[in-house]
């Protein structure tokens, strides 16, 4: 049995406790909020973004990783009936947790084009109401599109759809929604800087527009590693499936692996959302500090 199946065990049981602790922490520095800083409408979209990170890593990674370690040392594909449901349930989750990060990064870099070209706007359309209603709507549909697959469809015709439509059709317009939200938002950098020569602002005021900047920042990020990391699936997955009658048994067997590195890939993504709210927001840093002094203390 190749090593691929150990390494991607090993790499899913480190990216599931990295995944859970980072996501549990950032949930708890929404919901302490010492600084008041993530009580903008769009912290849902955060939230929503985390809770399904967080489910992607109790779940999917651990389920993937003991049906990985027992396929290598029983040297066998079959394994145990239970760890290949659960390898099952964990795909089926996998499907629905990634689809759902998809329209979650998405609608928030929707919101910020908006709060970046129609600031006046803003607050009527990218509210707490209209955020949680589309959160909920999605995940009822991606829940009702997956239940598809149990009601007797063809397996293959049902994954060609689901990636047409949940991984093609969402990565173009992710890609398409990146473009302009970061020539907007150069455009928003060159702004502030024109005006901060002409205008004296408030510290409040400075400290907001601060926050803005780096908040879409942060969405860039998260929209690039997502399309960074889901790319390669879809690629792989577009080829394998539609032309997987005329390849070989070797040409199969590589793509299988493609597949599970471009996995791993995807579960690389859900680990460093939150590791890029580190990195781009200092106030972020700020509050895990703080929390963390409070309970030394």
């Amino acid at each position: 049995m190749p090593l691929i199946h150990l390494a991607s065990a090993i790499c899913l049981s480190v990216l599931s406790f990295t995944t859970i602790t980072s996501n549990l922490l950032l949930l708890v520095a929404v919901w302490k909020d010492p600084f008041k800083c993530f009580s903008a409408p769009t912290t849902a979209f955060i939230v929503a973004l985390s809770l399904a990170d967080l489910m992607t890593a109790l779940t999917t990674e651990p389920f993937f990783a003991a049906y990985y370690f027992v396929v290598y040392f029983q040297e066998s594909e079959a394994g145990s009936s239970v760890l290949t449901d659960l390898s099952n349930t964990g795909s089926v989750i996998s499907s629905v947790a990634i689809s759902f990060s998809f329209l979650i990064v998405l609608a928030l870099s929707w919101s910020q084009y908006v709060a970046l070209k129609f600031p006046h706007n803003f607050k009527r359309v990218v509210n707490k109401r209209n955020i949680i209603t589309f959160v909920v709507l999605s995940l009822v549909y991606l829940l009702c599109f997956t239940s598809v697959q149990f009601m007797g469809v063809d397996k293959y015709s049902f994954l060609k759809v689901s990636l047409a439509v949940n991984s093609t059709f969402l990565s173009v317009n992710l890609m398409f929604i990146m473009f302009i939200l970061n020539l907007e938002f150069r455009r928003y950098v060159k702004r502030q800087r024109e005006a901060s020569s002409f205008e004296t602002r408030t510290d409040r005021k400075t400290g907001s527009k601060n926050l803005q900047q780096q908040f879409t920042a942060v969405t860039i990020y998260l929209a690039g590693i997502l399309l960074l990391s889901a790319l390669p699936h879809v690629i792989t997955a577009q080829i394998y499936l539609y032309f997987s009658d005329s390849l070989s048994p070797q040409a199969a067997w590589n793509f299988q692996i493609a597949l599970q590195i471009s996995d791993l890939l995807l579960f690389l993504k859900v680990c460093l959302d939150t590791f890029v709210y580190a990195w781009r927001l200092p106030i972020y840093r700020r509050t895990i500090k703080t929390l963390f002094c409070s309970v030394v203390q």
